[in-house]
């Protein structure tokens, strides 16, 4: 009778307990991970965004590897490390802050030699750090607004192909930026979707005003057009 009355008084404990726990949203047997965002989309952006300033990176080092180079070069600097013994990942910050104070599209390179400084091999990824997968993107909903015709520093550029009609099975895309009176440059992308990273300061385009012109080769897809003018850094002052 003791041992029943022990096992009882066990159990409605148990049950008060659980029901504290329920009341107040946790349980001690179970708890909710954070919602982790999934895009199944192949063509989709997001599977070369940066969305943390600590990237780790990955591979497969090959027995016959004996040293490799890791380059990383985007519009606003560049990284170049060597790993001269079995190395597998590294980890990457792109930036030192929480949110990057610049935007910015990288090439990253990884590169395997030989002793005799042969290549065997090599890596490639573009990856693409915008303000908006940190929470920082700022928009402008006016469609007339003067904001939109204008660029003053280095851009990242994305495309893909629901941005034009017909464009669903595109394998590649192409951007061409002509400076009126000027250069012209045609971008051929080697995919469909991606971010182009358009580096305008410190670089031979100068100021002036820009056509952009995006097509899907292959595609019976309109072109999609833009026109952005570069303003003289400082102040202008008109004397008469």
């Amino acid at each position: 009778m003791q041992k029943e009355k022990v096992m009882k008084m066990i159990t409605k404990r148990w049950a008060l307990a659980l029901t504290a726990l329920i009341a107040s949203g946790t349980t001690a047997f179970a708890a909710e991970s954070a919602p982790v965002p999934v895009d199944a989309a192949y063509q989709s952006r997001h599977w070369s965004n940066v969305y943390t300033n600590a990237v780790p990176l990955t591979w497969e080092w090959d027995a016959n590897v004996s040293y490799a180079v890791l380059n990383i070069i985007g519009m606003n600097g560049s990284f170049t490390t060597n790993f001269t013994e079995v190395t597998t990942n590294v980890l990457w910050r792109p930036f030192a802050s929480d949110a990057p104070a610049e935007e910015d599209v990288y090439d990253l390179t990884l590169a395997f030699y030989t002793s005799g400084n042969d290549v065997v091999g090599a890596m490639t990824s573009r990856l693409a750090v915008v303000s908006g997968a940190f929470g920082q993107a700022l928009v402008d909903p006016v469609e007339a607004s003067q904001s939109w015709g204008k660029i003053k520093n280095n851009a990242v550029i994305p495309y893909e192909p629901a941005y034009a009609d017909e464009a669903t099975n595109a394998a590649t895309a192409q951007l061409v930026i002509a400076k009126s009176g000027g250069t012209i440059q045609t971008n051929a992308c080697t995919d469909a979707a991606g971010y182009f990273g358009w580096k305008i300061r410190n670089s031979a385009w100068g100021y002036g005003t820009f056509d952009l012109e995006l097509t899907f080769p292959g595609t019976a897809a309109v072109a999609l057009t833009a026109k952005l003018t570069r303003p003289l850094d400082g102040m202008v002052i008109g004397i008469r």
